[in-house]
């Protein structure tokens, strides 16, 4: 199955291809992410996304929700440009499968296999275009 390129992935009325095999159209460039889960969540921030929101707990990121089970107006409110949730069994992994259709409404909703992490960071890197991670930062005198 081919997958997008970068450019493919950031619009131009071309879908992106899920780890489900789900086609998944864009509505412009994707910028803000929300994931479904920490572990999704931690594979974003090691890519440079702008995370904004994560369902379950993820320091530094605004929860919205429990793990696999985000809760749609929380999403809603952090006007995500894309939604990112793992696989299990070739299908999205969320707590109740009638979350998907709710999540799909509020921006497109994308799978990764996180079993499969090289494949799915270079999916998410294609889904985000040219992000890049953010520097490392020293601890400065006033900070303990």
């Amino acid at each position: 199955m081919s997958r997008p390129t970068a450019g493919a992935a950031m619009g131009g009325g071309r879908a992106f291809v899920d780890a489900t095999g789900t086609p998944v159209p864009l509505r412009g460039p994707v910028v803000r992410v929300v994931a479904t889960d920490p572990r999704v969540g931690e594979l974003l921030l090691e890519l440079g996304a702008q995370l904004v929101g994560c369902a379950g707990t993820l320091d530094g990121v605004d929860p919205v929700g429990d793990d696999r089970s985000p809760d749609p107006r929380a999403v809603r409110a952090l006007r995500p440009d894309a939604i990112v949730t793992g696989t299990a069994d070739g299908r999205y992994d969320l707590a109740d499968p009638a979350l998907l259709g709710r999540l799909r409404d509020i921006a497109p909703t994308v799978a990764v296999d996180l079993g499969r992490r090289a494949a799915s960071a270079a999916d998410l890197r294609a889904l985000l275009g040219s992000v890049q991670p953010p520097p490392l930062r020293s601890r400065g005198r006033h900070e303990d």
